[in-house]
């Protein structure tokens, strides 16, 4: 059989791992065998470990597909709060647009257990995490500087409780299918925690 070229083992990885998402997604990480997934792409056993070392690399290649779901360097305009307020928006937006990254997000939150072999695969996802806090303390110390929230308020301890927010509310908005529980009203939601954060300032009193 004469050897794949380059463009064709490439397509045939990005099947794999397509397909090993969908599988996933329906059957749940530990119910999945890379035979089951192998049938499901139309491949050889073979195939799958010929681009895939376990089970494990080929969940961080479905992953890493689907890339990180919210960036808010990407957002340019508007304040420090507006800014984060619209990352947290685009990221539901994607989740309930973007089917691929949907299952990725089902996958990772809801059907994957991290023992055994991937037990270091939830330090990577981390990173992920990491990043996040990176980015949305440097949002709160932007807000702190242009005094749009109050001296008290500790930007990284701000940044910390929207992350907890942000991964909580993920994992909430996936498993509310009827969209009664927390999907209907999620983005004044995320309005409401990014307002709360905002320095009320008085009114200026009218001279009598």
């Amino acid at each position: 059989m004469a050897r794949k070229t380059k463009a064709e083992a490439a397509l045939t990885r990005h099947r794999i791992v397509e397909c090993a998402r969908q599988v996933f997604s329906r059957d749940g990480v530990t119910n999945t065998s890379l035979d089951h997934v192998a049938k499901e792409a139309g491949v050889t056993r073979g195939a799958v470990y010929w681009h895939f070392r376990n089970k494990a690399d080929l969940f961080m290649a479905v992953r890493q597909e689907t890339g990180i779901l919210l960036r808010f360097a990407d957002f340019k305009s508007g304040d420090a709060l507006r800014r984060l307020e619209c990352g947290l928006h685009e990221a539901l937006r994607r989740l309930a647009e973007d089917k691929q990254a949907r299952e990725t997000y089902e996958v990772m939150l809801w059907k994957c257990e991290y023992v055994g072999e991937f037990a270091g695969v939830r330090k990577d996802l981390m990173s992920a995490g990491t990043l996040f806090l990176t980015e949305a303390t440097e949002l709160y110390e932007e807000a702190s500087r242009e005094k749009l929230i109050a001296p008290e308020l500790d930007p990284r301890l701000a940044a910390r409780e929207t992350f907890c927010f942000y991964a909580g509310m993920l994992k909430l908005w996936l498993a509310d299918e009827s969209g009664q529980a927390v999907r209907e009203d999620i983005l004044k939601v995320i309005t409401q925690h990014i307002d709360s954060r905002r320095l009320r300032r008085p009114l200026r009193q009218k001279a009598v």
